[in-house]
């Protein structure tokens, strides 16, 4: 069975360590960062499966980098998950190119089908 690597962008820490810890808990290998800074140098070492990211990031707008990944043809097909509590902020996420958005607070069964769903996805879309 293939392992997936997720790779999280989110600046609060309480968050990153709670969405780490849930999907190591379901296997996957997952990689944390508070920023954005060096995104396309760490997706071109990592090759994740799945990048999640949140909308707000300290000075930076999550949307902007996930419309900049799409542009890069080798990750035009990663599958990202946005993730924001503001709850008006679905549409312009999906706009910019994520294909999954989660209000904050979620609940974690709520993110973990989504993840799945995701994952699956993907690897449909790339035809692993």
């Amino acid at each position: 069975m293939k392992e997936y690597k997720v790779l999280v962008i989110d600046d609060n820490a309480a968050i990153l360590t709670m969405l780490q810890l849930m999907l190591e808990r379901n296997g996957y290998i997952v990689t944390v960062r508070d920023n954005p800074q060096n995104l396309e140098d760490l997706l071109y070492s990592l090759s994740p499966d799945l990048l999640i990211m949140d909308v707000l990031l300290s000075g930076v707008d999550g949307r902007d980098i996930c419309a900049a990944v799409r542009k890069n043809k080798d990750f035009s097909t990663l599958p990202i998950i946005m993730i924001s509590a503001l709850m008006d902020a679905e549409i312009s996420c999906l706009a910019a190119g994520a294909q999954y958005f989660l209000g904050k607070p979620f609940e974690m069964a709520m993110f973990t089908a989504t993840v799945k769903k995701a994952l699956v996805r993907g690897a449909v879309f790339v035809g692993v």
